[in-house]
């Protein structure tokens, strides 16, 4: 697992998310098309309802799913990896 602060790409050990029902729906519904679709760098953007806050999901296995991820995030993949 890998959680990254979007602004300064630091990497977070330890993250509180607290979601409303509606949030917590769509995410499972795109956690499940994630899981069910293989497409290299699919991703979803899971945002409130004023679009002022986002969790973006994606899946990474490596090697296989890291290409067309952002440098700083293939950066991170690899050091957790090695």
């Amino acid at each position: 697992m890998i959680i990254l602060n979007e602004d300064t790409y630091a990497s977070l050990a330890n993250i509180t998310v607290l979601l409303k029902r509606s949030e917590a729906s769509q995410m499972i519904s795109y956690l499940e098309e994630l899981l069910l679709n293989n497409k290299q760098n699919k991703h979803f953007h899971l945002n409130n309802e004023n679009y002022s806050k986002e969790i973006t999901l994606a899946l990474y296995d490596y090697p296989e799913d890291i290409e067309g991820f952002a440098q700083e995030i293939i950066d991170h993949v690899l050091s957790v990896a090695g």
